[in-house]
């Protein structure tokens, strides 16, 4: 049925000026499947610009690195059976982090590809719709410091910590590093990071595995229960979970650190890559 002039909120001529038949007894379905079309194409620019603008609050230590799956060459490495396996399993994680609930821990020597496999997870996650945010821990140290100092680092850092609590899939890269070194984390008397780091890793920690304090409060209102973790976070580290728990404490890492097997990428018997490049 074709609708009438008191249907309209603005003049039909207007329409009919436009080429469109007012008189098309289809016109409203149209009308109402165009609507829908333009809603759902500003439902994915607003993601889209969404997870580019957390993308963009990233934390490096040197300048961004683009890495993807395909530029993992396991030929190229001394242990290419154990270069193909770590590839095949970071993918695989990939893909049940697109709709999962897990954390994912990457562990081993420096300069074995722990970094480059975790962006091309960021990146196959970021290319899937999800939100994701790298962020260096030795960076995050040094913002921490500089807030103290620096109004706009203060800024920068409350920025973001805000990203870090709530983006789809946090990468903490390098964890473990701002702690000192292995015989420093090892001895008797250490006591850590520094408080201000404990402090808002903890806090990071805590939004990440349980929600944050307006996600838990929403969910309670709809009496719906939180899977947890509730947002997913990739590790990479040198050091052994135990160290790792005299660095920043037990409460944190069990929040951030998985002890599942299926979880954990081991890249003990890899080469340094930065050696045999000349890094």
């Amino acid at each position: 049925m074709a609708l009438t002039k008191a249907q309209w909120d603005i003049d039909p001529k207007l329409f009919e000026q436009a080429g469109v038949n007012i008189h098309d007894p289809k016109l409203k379905e149209k009308m109402e499947q165009r609507a829908k079309q333009m809603h759902n194409k500003f439902n994915r620019d607003l993601q889209r610009n969404k997870t580019k603008a957390v993308w963009n609050k990233s934390l490096w230590s040197s300048g961004e690195i683009v890495f993807n799956f395909k530029d993992w060459k396991p030929d190229e490495r001394e242990n290419p059976q154990q270069a193909r396996f770590l590839g095949r399993k970071a993918l695989n994680l990939s893909k049940e982090m697109i709709n999962g609930h897990l954390n994912v821990v990457m562990s081993g020597d420096a300069g074995v590809g722990k970094t480059s496999l975790a962006l091309a997870m960021l990146n196959l996650l970021r290319h899937n719709g999800k939100q994701v945010l790298f962020v260096s821990t030795v960076a995050l140290s040094e913002l921490v410091s500089q807030q103290y100092e620096y109004k706009d680092r203060k800024e920068r850092l409350q920025g973001l910590k805000r990203a870090m609590d709530t983006c789809d899939v946090l990468l903490l890269d390098d964890l473990g590093a701002d702690g000192g070194s292995i015989e420093k984390v090892s001895g008797d008397g250490y006591i850590g990071a520094r408080k201000d780091v404990q402090a808002l890793l903890f806090s990071v920690a805590n939004n990440r595995y349980e929600g944050t304090e307006k996600e838990r409060k929403r969910a309670n209102e709809k009496n719906i229960k939180l899977i947890k973790p509730v947002h997913q976070t990739i590790i990479t580290t040198n050091n052994t979970t135990d160290e790792l728990i005299r660095i920043y404490g037990e409460r944190t890492i069990s929040r951030l650190v998985t002890r599942d097997p299926n979880h954990r990428l081991p890249f003990n018997e890899m080469d340094d890559m930065r050696i045999k490049e000349g890094i």
